[in-house]
């Protein structure tokens, strides 16, 4: 079985489930799938009026970024969760 990313991808405000047959419409994806099974949300950074992708996508619930790697479909963690204790 062809595995297209190592997460589940979404693309704009509807959720469109990314695969390798319309990536190329829908890359980068707008949220991917975190390991709290909530979505990640694509970070932009904002210069002068203009706004510029980042390639990090961050988790409003558990608060966990991950990457793209350079060149690959796949993500990493960058932060983990921080446990209270």
């Amino acid at each position: 079985m062809y595995q297209f990313s190592n997460r589940e991808c979404f693309w704009g405000r509807y959720l469109i489930p990314i695969n390798q047959f319309n990536q190329r419409y829908h890359w980068p994806p707008s949220y991917i799938k975190c390991d709290c099974s909530e979505l990640a949300e694509h970070q932009r950074r904002r210069n002068q009026g203009h706004f510029y992708p980042t390639y990090i996508w961050k988790c409003s619930n558990c608060k966990r970024q991950y990457r793209l790697i350079r060149g690959t479909r796949n993500f990493e963690e960058i932060t983990k969760k921080i446990e209270k204790g």
